[in-house]
């Protein structure tokens, strides 16, 4: 057809452009610039967003290495699978040419890529403004949550708010790791003014204002600013007792057939199997056989009829626990990631309360209603005498509570418990080393690796 337009465009004698006959964009495929052009385009480009969650880089594989494998809840009993890259994480024994350090890095960055994108076309497309501030908000909140895991694995790291070309990537610094937590919050702040406090079920998954303002809270509660994580959370406290939107009823033992429906989860990672291509590795990570790992949690920090310790323990050979064990077909599972529990809101808000001033009763109350779902005893002033006793047990709780969920490692390191922990292990190590393909593209390496490395 080609030639024939060819032909007409060279026999017309009027001064009409040729161009106005062909249309030289790819009609087979989207491009950038001529996909986010409206709302369907934007809407399109914001599942691309959470898509990048999904992926094996983030929370389908390398995240629970990164925050969970790196604590005590796990051994790596195949330490020889992948060329050792996981068990050198376990033991600290990782390098900057760790491809799952290089993985993580490009995973984040591919995430806020996207959000950049979106963030960068929405102001200009005409449509229902409700409708694209809550895209905005959503993409937002993912940007934010990619910042916050590349604060927490990293520190310092290149904070990049806009779409950037190959050569001005180059041109990259690494921002203080306040820098980077005042843009979470910036980002945040913005998002949980323009996201409903829920969706309707067809949209269930998408990020909420409880879930900016849980993430919120959690940012303030490792900058140690607990008066804002108390300020901060106690909007989303009392929904979840009020047990409208948000309930403490996770029901552990069914976890997680019920993780697409319980007012528990506030933010997850959602997958679908059924040959979507949404492959994950989370499902089948903690097995307790001779070729993945084995839950280090000692049983005796369980209280008898802890619900939790079910979760958590083996079913077997080849067995695995309960947390993450649902059908898997193909590589593929339905099983969602958690990202922000109204258990983990609580224990946060406990724990905020108590570093302010100890024996405040509302601290004790939020401890409480989590230990009563888990069907384990109440705690009261009689049995936590002193802050630091209240604050140890926020600490356990936690372990239990929120155990292979990612959290572990990073609770370790900002509680300060590494060197009691992991004696013998140097400090700088809290901080994981920066990828080296990401120091072999920047044009000023100059302090661009964290300290101890080389």
């Amino acid at each position: 057809m080609k030639k024939y337009i060819i032909l007409i465009c060279g026999l017309m004698i009027t001064a009409t452009s040729c161009k106005k006959f062909l249309d030289l964009k790819p009609q087979d495929s989207y491009v950038e610039k001529s996909f986010y052009l409206d709302e369907k385009g934007l809407q399109g480009g914001l599942v691309t967003c959470y898509d990048a969650l999904q992926s094996d880089s983030l929370y389908g594989n390398n995240f629970l290495t990164l925050g969970e494998l790196r604590g005590d809840n796990l051994i790596d009993n195949d330490p020889g699978s992948g060329a050792g890259v996981r068990n050198q994480i376990e033991v600290f024994s990782e390098t900057s040419a760790n491809s799952i350090l290089s993985g993580s890095w490009m995973g984040h960055y591919k995430a806020i890529y996207r959000c950049n994108i979106i963030l960068d076309r929405a102001p200009a497309i005409s449509m229902n403004e409700n409708t694209k501030n809550q895209i905005i908000g959503q993409a937002k909140f993912i940007r934010a949550l990619s910042y916050f895991n590349l604060a927490r694995i990293w520190g310092k790291v290149p904070l990049v708010l806009t779409v950037q070309k190959t050569e001005e990537a180059r041109q990259n610094t690494r921002a203080t790791t306040a820098q980077v937590y005042q843009q979470v919050i910036d980002d945040l702040n913005d998002a949980g003014t323009k996201l409903p406090s829920s969706w309707p079920a067809a949209q269930r998954g998408r990020a909420t204002s409880f879930a900016a303002a849980s993430l919120l809270g959690k940012v303030y509660l490792y900058q140690k600013k607990f008066d804002l994580v108390a300020s901060t959370l106690q909007p989303v406290v009392a929904a979840i007792y009020a047990g409208t939107t948000l309930a403490t009823v996770p029901q552990n033992l069914t976890f997680p057939d019920n993780l697409k429906t319980s007012k528990d989860i506030i933010f997850a990672v959602q997958y679908l199997m059924g040959g979507v291509k949404e492959f994950v590795n989370q499902d089948n990570r903690y097995r307790n056989n001779n070729n993945t790992n084995i839950i280090n949690i000692p049983p005796t920090l369980f209280e008898t009829g802890d619900n939790r310790q079910a979760l958590v323990a083996s079913t077997g050979t080849g067995g695995r626990p309960g947390k993450f064990n649902s059908p898997q077909l193909n590589n593929e599972t339905s099983s969602d990631f958690p990202v922000l529990r109204a258990a983990d809101v609580l224990l946060m808000y406990a724990e905020a309360l108590n570093e302010t001033a100890y024996g405040n009763t509302e601290a004790f109350k939020a401890l409480n209603a989590v230990r009563t779902n888990a069907n384990a005893s109440i705690k009261t002033p009689a049995m936590l005498i002193t802050q630091t006793d209240f604050r140890t047990a926020v600490y356990l709780e936690r372990r239990l509570e929120l155990a292979l969920e990612a959290d572990r490692w990073f609770d370790i390191v900002r509680t300060n418990q590494m060197s009691t922990i992991f004696p013998g292990i140097p400090s700088f190590r809290s901080l994981y080393p920066v990828p080296q393909v990401e120091i072999d593209n920047i044009n000023n390496k100059s302090g661009y690796q964290n300290d101890g490395y080389n």
